[in-house]
């Protein structure tokens, strides 16, 4: 080929490129279709019904009284260290726990391991199966104020609806005078399958529970639903009532192109409300509502 008409495919190539390399690809944004979608996603993160508090409830596995078993589950004995014990659940099915004492103690402390392998166990109205492991990272007091640090690993973690997969992080304070509790849970890049949507968790969930009163809750961090990535911002508490279900509260996502989707909790449902790059006022491009609590 001459060298002329080298050039001249070259140019053409590059005219064609140009606007790609200027632009980039699109990147994915809220819309009036996806909000929706989305803000059904986001709802997953609070939604007791749906695991979202699975690591605490895992968790506390780790007190020296549950130590052979899950929240949830009868006790059959407890696990020589090394090996594992199987129960029954609730409803049907059973979980196989390992419990590996770092220093032959019998009490909590750094080092222990504890691996959880669900069988179609049923625990009130879901069913779960895979396997999680989580390992005290530190355990100690300061002051009244006991500090327990899991890492966790969850493989097809979950229900037929919803499944973990990846790495996490808690740490649970309990103030022994007080009273108080409170759960950090940090998910670093957590896989959750629910039907063919896809997700990555990117966040902190910070809950509080005080003596007298409902448990707060706040979400600080990163979201992702498929290729739209959203940075979470938490602008009021929700407060968490007896059932599990957020009574207020509001959550606001943000896309990369400055859209924002709040998810405000109600008496009975999540409203919905999006505001498009362009709006910056306090009216809503387009709103919805979710179902009621509970209902998926």
């Amino acid at each position: 080929m001459r060298r002329s008409t080298i050039l001249r495919w070259m140019a053409v190539l590059a005219a064609t490129l140009a606007p790609c390399i200027a632009h980039g690809a699109p990147v994915a944004g809220l819309t009036t279709a996806n909000f929706v979608d989305v803000a059904d996603a986001m709802t997953d993160i609070l939604d007791t019904s749906n695991l979202a508090y699975s690591t605490v409830m895992l968790g506390s596995a780790a007190s020296p009284d549950m130590r052979a078993r899950p929240a949830g589950t009868r006790p059959s004995g407890r696990a020589p260290d090394g090996r594992s014990v199987e129960s029954a659940c609730p409803g049907g099915g059973s979980v196989k726990v390992g419990l590996w004492d770092a220093d032959g103690s019998g009490d909590l402390s750094t080092g222990d391991r504890v691996v959880n392998i669900f069988s179609s166990c049923a625990v009130e109205s879901a069913v779960l199966a895979g396997r999680s492991e989580f390992v005290v990272a530190a355990h100690r007091y300061e002051g009244v104020v006991e500090v327990t640090e899991l890492e966790f690993r969850f493989e097809h973690l979950g229900t037929a609806a919803m499944r973990w997969t990846g790495p996490a992080r808690a740490v649970l304070r309990t103030d022994q005078r007080l009273g108080t509790e409170q759960h950090v849970v940090t998910y670093r890049d957590l896989e959750v399958a629910r039907g063919s949507r896809r997700m990555r968790w990117n966040f902190s969930l910070d809950m509080k529970r005080p003596p007298i009163g409902r448990m707060v809750a706040s979400v600080a961090g990163a979201l992702s639903v498929g290729d739209l990535r959203l940075r979470l911002r938490q602008d009021e508490l929700f407060v968490i009532a007896d059932d599990g279900f957020p009574r207020s509260g509001l959550l606001t996502a943000v896309d990369e192109r400055g859209a924002r989707l709040q998810l405000e909790a109600g008496r009975q449902r999540y409203a919905y409300r999006l505001f498009l790059a362009a709006n910056g006022g306090e009216v809503p491009d387009s709103s919805s509502q979710s179902k009621p609590y509970g209902r998926r």
